[in-house]
């Protein structure tokens, strides 16, 4: 602690900036540096680090203690300049979309095992729907044959990508053309396009991997979203004597506690099947909606009639906004799989 406390290390200038400081000063005025002239030790290096890290840890516990409690307030507070002592909205929102990709991570590796679970009614309907199945996953079907059976539009395209996949096993060296020629399908963009994925698949359970790689993506695309969703906020709101970044403070905010409830829902699915959807439910028509009808009011100061009439236009534009950027983001992942 000599560093700050003794007099003996202050000097008349800051080693930072060089700007002209008292000796009084403990710290540098202009840039927020610590006068010291003292050599940094190893202590001093560490002691340092934690104590920054604690001042974050501690904004961290305040602003999602006040996330959960006071919805709206934190970013209320930000723009009206009372900062000290919330984590930064963007860095806060970064730090959750990053723990959300940990844990998709972390289930999708299987590092934590979950607890073994026996259902065999659950077992048995699943073979009872394979069974029903005309068409195997792990055969080769040209398009005469898959065109022929009843299927809806997502079980056609499997079967489609699951024969191109078996075919390609069998037949590694022929290029795109010559496969779907040699497979009896039609040379066109649409086929060629199926065949290229397909080729790409580790196994036969495409719609898993399809699931599994949009839910890696999916805290990147919340991350990618969120500017796009503020308009919407802005649209609704655009009398408010707010400019884009407060509204962006308030989505952050909003966002910030979305992503820990996607965390939430992540770890109880893993932990007790089924719990994710329980959790969804609750959470999307009950728990979000209330959540941002009370952060609205508090955050735009608006009567409670004009809230929930604001809260239903908003509820249009949003997912407008929403389902054409999630739309987008998602051809994209598809494009680039």
């Amino acid at each position: 602690m000599s560093r700050k406390t003794q007099l003996r290390y202050r000097g008349e200038k800051c080693l930072n900036c060089e700007t002209n400081l008292d000796v009084s000063e403990k710290y540098c005025h202009y840039c927020g540096q610590l006068n010291s002239t003292k050599k940094l030790t190893v202590i001093d290096f560490f002691e340092e680090f934690f104590s920054n890290f604690y001042a974050y840890d501690s904004k961290l516990r305040k602003s999602l203690l006040a996330l959960f409690t006071k919805p709206g307030y934190p970013a209320k507070d930000i723009i009206k300049g009372k900062r000290q002592q919330y984590a930064n909205p963007f860095r806060l929102f970064l730090s959750v979309c990053i723990l959300l990709f940990l844990v998709i991570s972390i289930i999708e590796q299987n590092i934590i095992k979950p607890l073994p679970t026996e259902k065999p009614l659950a077992n048995s309907i699943k073979k009872e729907k394979e069974d029903n199945v005309k068409l195997h996953k792990d055969s080769i079907y040209t398009e005469e044959e898959i065109s022929k059976t009843e299927l809806k539009n997502f079980e056609n395209i499997y079967f489609t990508m699951s024969s191109f996949r078996n075919f390609y096993l069998k037949n590694p060296n022929l290029s795109t053309e010559k496969a779907l020629e040699k497979a009896s399908y039609e040379n066109n963009f649409y086929y060629r396009f199926l065949y290229e994925k397909a080729k790409k698949f580790e196994t036969n359970e495409i719609a898993k991997e399809i699931k599994d790689y949009f839910n890696s993506k999916l805290p990147f695309l919340i991350f990618l979203m969120v500017p796009f969703i503020t308009i919407s906020f802005w649209l609704t709101f655009y009398k408010k004597n707010l400019n884009f970044t407060d509204h962006l403070v308030f989505t952050y905010s909003f966002y910030s506690f979305f992503v820990i409830c996607l965390i939430i829902s992540e770890i109880s699915e893993y932990i007790i099947k089924n719990a994710g959807e329980v959790t969804n439910v609750f959470f999307f028509f009950f728990l979000f909606p209330f959540y941002l009808y009370k952060s609205i009011r508090k955050f735009y100061e608006t009567s409670r009639w004009k809230t929930i009439f604001k809260f239903v236009l908003l509820n249009i534009v949003f997912y407008i906004t929403f389902i054409l950027g999630i739309l987008v983001l998602f051809f994209i992942s598809i494009i680039i799989f």
